[in-house]
């Protein structure tokens, strides 16, 4: 699994108690990266942990990463990741808050990485001007995603959810 801006580790926190023998990564931003890793690794203190540090080639850190269950990256480090190396992407309520070219570059990287879907939950229109208050229907989806599923979040109304299965 695969999560883009994780916060403070909350949905890490739950995949990691309820699939015991998936291995969860996050890419964010430094200061809620080091918030997540604290809250992660206090929880899960006997699980292997590839902690955030600079590296300039996957394959420097490949077997490391590969043998631990809980992963820490900074968006820039999303580049040096291999196709394919996950089944799920998520990425909840910070999608809204980014520019388009940021958005752009992440569905490009969601695309390359996720054998298998990509979960979203965003503000039906973003509350901020830096994206020009980006709505719904303008997430630069691919085509050749499908739709299992695009809804009102079934609690907060302000939001969508949505699921698409990568092919």
């Amino acid at each position: 699994i695969l999560e883009i801006g994780a916060g403070y580790g909350r949905v890490g926190y739950v995949c990691l108690r309820a699939l015991p023998e998936a291995t969860y990564c996050v890419i964010d931003v430094p200061p809620a990266l080091w918030m997540s890793q604290r809250y992660l690794c206090s929880l899960f203190p006997r699980e292997a942990v590839f902690r955030f540090r600079h590296f300039d080639s996957f394959e420097d850190v490949r077997s490391e990463f590969e043998a631990s269950r809980i992963r820490f990256l900074t968006p820039n480090q999303i580049e040096l990741l291999p196709d394919a190396s996950f089944d799920v992407c998520l990425n909840i309520s910070s999608m809204h808050e980014m520019t388009r070219e940021q958005i752009m570059t992440y569905f490009r990287h969601i695309g390359r990485l996720s054998r298998g879907y990509f979960y979203t939950k965003q503000f039906w229109q973003s509350l901020v001007a830096v994206n020009g208050f980006i709505r719904a229907e303008e997430y630069p989806i691919p085509s050749s995603w499908k739709i299992l599923y695009f809804r009102q979040h079934p609690f907060q109304s302000l939001f969508f959810e949505a699921l698409y299965q990568i092919s």
